[in-house]
């Protein structure tokens, strides 16, 4: 079980920002923080740590689709919450990727959007059948 993530962002106080809207129907709240850090929680069963990049590697742009983090995926309850964080990115100006919402047939059931963050890291909110987690063949 995944305990927490943690990415490094160009600009701190953006970023927490950015998320602490966009995740809010979620339940994602600031849970702690310091110059180094801030965790964001849901209080239930996700956390992200967002720190400052280093000066050092400030020169290095975030791409996902070279080596490192492709996206992150947050699980909901019900696709009415994907469908209300459709909504809620829209309202705040925030463009879903690709097709907006979709279904697929991926590991049956499988109702997900995405977008990104200042950073260009892609965050997707999906709605799974529990089958997603099976080691058998969808």
């Amino acid at each position: 079980m995944i305990s927490h993530i943690e990415l490094n962002v160009s600009d701190l106080d953006r970023s927490v920002r950015f998320y602490l809207s966009a995740l809010a129907p979620l339940g994602f709240q600031k849970a702690d923080a310091s110059e180094d850090y801030a965790r964001i929680s849901n209080g239930r069963d996700a956390v992200i740590t967002l720190c400052p990049v280093r000066d050092v590697h400030r020169h290095r742009v975030h791409h996902r689709r070279a080596i490192g983090l492709a996206h992150l995926a947050l699980a909901v309850d019900t696709p009415t919450l994907v469908d209300e964080m459709a909504r809620h990115l829209s309202a705040l100006s925030i463009p879903l990727l690709g097709a907006g919402k979709v279904e697929l047939g991926y590991r049956r059931g499988y109702y997900t959007l995405a977008f990104e963050d200042p950073d260009r890291i892609m965050i997707e909110v999906v709605h799974h059948d529990p089958h997603y987690f099976s080691l058998s063949p969808p």
